[in-house]
């Protein structure tokens, strides 16, 4: 039941700021109130809602602070990773790089679940040369944090944004290949503005 409830919040099917009854999500969604409770607490885990006391659990509406705190998160994981292993990328690496590039260019401006997925594929392949696994699963779990498709989904019908994507990868691969681990890094500083 908590996929189904976080991709209504990502697609805004429940909007930022509705608030979240237990018992109408039990209607809504066929189940019991008890898992509906489970439910509720791990949206506000996972930053998907707010609970106010003595008024409840309301969507969580993103503040452009929100965004930057996820961005900052995952730009330094990033970029320990690349330093962790030195930005030193077998030809196997860049071979997979360009096949994620080659599919994230196939994917239309306006399908942001394709932007987000092939995305977080391009930006794991980018570490997924670093040495330390839990340093790698950390990042995936920053990825697959339901906040990263919500802010995907926060720049809908901005299509300069969505194809600014390619391009940031396109040169955050010729820097992988270059073997500048500082530049790579400068680099995705600089991608780590939202939809990237």
């Amino acid at each position: 039941m908590y996929e189904r409830v976080c991709d209504d919040i990502v697609n805004e099917l429940i909007a930022p700021g509705a608030q979240l009854v237990q018992d109408q999500l039990a209607a809504q969604y066929g189940v019991s109130r008890m898992p509906v409770r489970d439910v509720l607490a791990r949206l506000v885990h996972e930053g998907m809602a707010d609970f106010i006391p003595g008024r409840g659990h309301f969507v969580k509406v993103l503040s452009d602070s929100d965004i930057a705190d996820v961005y900052e998160v995952r730009r330094e994981v990033e970029a320990l990773a690349i330093r962790r292993f030195g930005g030193r990328y077998t030809p196997m690496d860049l071979a997979r790089l360009e096949m994620a590039l080659a599919e994230a260019e196939s994917v239309p401006e306006a399908d942001f679940d394709a932007i987000f997925r092939t995305s977080m594929d391009f930006h794991l392949l980018l570490v997924a040369p670093c040495p330390n696994k839990y340093l790698l699963a950390s990042l995936q779990g920053i990825w697959e944090n339901p906040v990263q498709r919500r802010i995907i989904r926060s720049y809908r019908g901005d299509n300069a944004k969505s194809a600014g994507v390619v391009a940031k990868h396109r040169r955050l691969l010729a820097l992988a290949r270059s073997g500048s681990t500082e530049e790579l890094i400068g680099q995705l500083a600089g991608c780590h503005s939202p939809l990237v």
